[in-house]
C-alpha cells in the first residue's frame, strides 16, 4: 500500500476528527474553510458491495473530494499529468471508517476503488456531470502499475468494456489541451 506522503501532486487528505461516546460518532466531513482543493457544487452518496471495483477513471475537468463513512476502500491512484513532477506515480491506499479522512483527487489523476467489504462512500465534485469529463481504461491494463488484491472483481458493464490506458491518456490529453489544462 502507498503511504499518503507518496501520492500524486495535488492528492490532498484532510484528517478527520470523529467524536465518539456510548450512542456512536459524529464526524465533521467537510468544512468550506478548509483547504481541500475543492468547490463542491454536488453531493452524492454510494453504496458498494464487497468485491466491487469502480474504475479505472480520470477526469479533464472536475475534482473529487470523498470519504468512506462506512466500511473500506483501496483507492489506486496514478498521475496521468505528464507536467506533474509525480507523473507516472501510482499507488493504493487503505481508506476506512475507522480511521476517517477526506481526500481530493484533481482533474488529470486516474482513479479506481475496490471495495473488500460492504462499503457506503460520500463524495463531491465542483462541476456537474458530463461524459466529456469521463474517462476510462480496463482496471487490470498493465500498464497502470497498480497491483489490485482481486482477480475477479464486479464490475459495471461500462468499466468491463473499458479500453487500455494509452488511449485513456490520449483522451486526457485532448481533453485537457481544448479545456486549457
Amino acid at each position: 500500500m502507498g503511504s499518503e506522503l507518496n501520492v500524486p501532486r495535488g492528492v490532498r487528505t484532510t484528517k478527520l476528527a470523529p467524536n465518539r461516546d456510548h450512542r456512536g460518532t459524529f464526524t465533521e466531513l467537510f468544512r468550506r474553510e478548509w483547504v481541500t482543493g475543492t468547490d463542491s457544487i454536488q453531493w452524492n452518496v454510494v453504496t458498494s458491495h464487497a468485491g466491487v471495483l469502480r474504475g479505472f477513471h480520470v477526469h479533464p475537468q472536475h475534482t473529487d473530494y470523498l470519504a468512506v463513512v462506512s466500511g473500506k476502500m483501496l483507492l489506486g491512484l496514478r498521475d496521468l499529468r505528464r507536467k506533474s513532477p509525480t507523473f507516472g506515480l501510482a499507488g493504493l491506499y487503505e481508506l476506512d471508517a475507522e480511521r476517517p479522512a477526506g481526500w481530493t483527487i484533481p482533474p488529470g489523476v486516474g482513479h479506481g476503488f475496490f471495495f473488500p467489504v460492504p462499503t457506503v462512500t460520500v463524495y463531491s465534485v465542483d462541476r456537474y456531470w458530463s461524459k466529456d469529463d469521463e474517462l476510462a481504461c480496463r482496471w487490470n491494463d498493465r500498464d497502470l502499475g497498480i497491483d489490485w488484491p482481486v482477480k475477479d472483481p464486479l464490475l459495471s458493464p461500462r468499466d468491463a468494456a473499458a479500453g487500455t490506458l494509452a488511449q485513456m491518456i490520449e483522451d486526457w490529453e485532448r481533453l485537457s489541451a481544448a479545456d486549457g489544462k
